[in-house]
């Protein structure tokens, strides 16, 4: 299975998602709440309910999937989902009809994010283990690559000197970028090559069984139940900052989508850059110790990119802030293949990727209802929701703490 063919296919799709990721991220959030009038708080609980959804989805189906068919069929399955609700998604906002549209985009979140239960782990089909590092990075390249590739498509079509179907600038931009996505995931679907597995007699409820004795013999170690907290929480307010930093361009700030574009394009480089980086320091360092050197960094950061009034300074830091942006989730990952008990690797590892991409549950809600509720201060409503998830990170921070530390010999958890 490590072919070339299949290393280029498992890219392709990396790069076609975030493609379609990055423009709904920052033109679908804006349309909805700033130019459709849709109060924070119902943008904001799309990913609360995605959350909830994949909490009660994901460890069955990954399991039935992964024993009874192939990775591959469930990516299948999850992204011509995606495409359809993300789609018709679109054609809502193409409409101007704002309710249909936040439906099928809470529809359309959830099968992205369950997509990636099937797409993470085809890395070991196609690496062997001493190349899984090289791949996986190829895999954030063609990821960082297809984001800016999103942000330049789209920019035409946000600013007016494209328009297709005579619609809003910023609803034009989704249709295409969902087209794109089916296109370019297309190789991937038809022509990547998994191993077929043995069939097994379908048992639900020796399953079920079989994930609860797992998971609470899993749990039984502190190590992994406290960094699992630590990382629900600190990503929770990490995410629901992301999600909503394009709102908080425009209510704050009132730049153009140019600005916005350029921007965030700045943010990718020191991202990558910031990924890169974090790997050799926590190396070198520790894994535990460099990433609460990160969340004190998130805690001093966050609130100074809430609370600057000079845009010039303001740029500055969120291109900084892009440096902590990157190695977030890389060093969290190393954390966790230090910390995951010997033979658990696997079920430690879908936890955290379930953790990962269902931690934007109770974030999104406060910065809802501050904002909802604050309406009378005006855009200072923004700031204070930056401050009030800061408070996340402090929580995660300290449950991180209480984690064993990679540096040290011993084998207890």
């Amino acid at each position: 299975m490590d072919t070339k063919r299949n290393v280029f296919l498992w890219m392709l799709y990396d790069f076609a998602n975030s493609l379609v990721s990055i423009v709904f991220f920052l033109y679908f959030a804006q349309w909805i709440v700033i130019d459709s009038g849709i109060p924070d708080i119902y943008f904001n609980l799309t990913f609360t309910i995605s959350a909830l959804l994949l909490l009660f989805t994901v460890p069955l189906t990954g399991v039935l999937l992964d024993k009874f068919l192939r990775r591959i069929t469930g990516l299948r399955y999850t992204t011509l989902f995606t495409v359809f609700f993300y789609g018709l998604c679109a054609l809502f906002a193409i409409s101007n009809h704002a309710v249909g549209a936040l439906v099928f985009f809470t529809l359309g979140l959830y099968s992205y994010l369950l997509s990636f239960t099937f797409y993470t782990p085809l890395l070991n089909d196609i690496s062997k283990p001493e190349k899984r590092g090289r791949i996986s990075g190829l895999g954030i390249t063609a990821n960082y690559l297809g984001q800016i590739a999103g942000l330049l498509i789209a920019l035409p079509l946000a600013t007016g000197s494209l328009n297709f179907f005579g619609s809003s600038p910023r609803a034009e931009t989704l249709l295409p970028s969902v087209l794109a996505f089916f296109i370019l995931s297309l190789p991937m679907l038809i022509l990547f090559k998994e191993p077929k597995r043995p069939k097994e007699k379908l048992l639900i409820k020796l399953r079920l069984k079989e994930i609860l004795i797992e998971t609470k013999l899993l749990f039984s170690y502190s190590s992994i139940t406290f960094f699992l907290l630590a990382f629900f929480l600190f990503n929770d307010a990490i995410l629901t900052a992301a999600n909503n930093f394009p709102i908080f361009l425009e209510q704050v700030w009132g730049v153009s989508d140019t600005v916005k574009t350029y921007l965030l394009l700045g943010i990718l480089i020191t991202s990558a850059i910031g990924g890169t980086l974090s790997g050799f320091i926590s190396d070198r360092f520790g894994h535990k110790r460099t990433l609460m050197f990160i969340l004190c960094g998130w805690v001093i950061i966050l609130p100074l990119v809430g609370f600057i009034t000079n845009f010039v300074l303001f740029v500055f830091a969120t291109i900084l802030m892009g440096l902590w942006f990157g190695s977030n989730w890389a060093v969290s990952r190393s954390v966790m293949s230090h910390i995951a008990p010997k033979g658990k690797h696997n079920l430690a590892f879908a936890y955290y990727g379930l953790a990962e991409r269902a931690s934007s549950l109770i974030g999104p809600i406060v910065w809802g209802l501050i904002v909802s509720n604050l309406v009378s201060i005006g855009s200072d409503r923004y700031r204070i929701a930056v401050l009030a998830i800061t408070g996340f990170i402090i929580l995660g921070l300290i449950a991180l703490s209480r984690i064993k530390d990679d540096r040290k010999s011993s084998t207890t958890k």
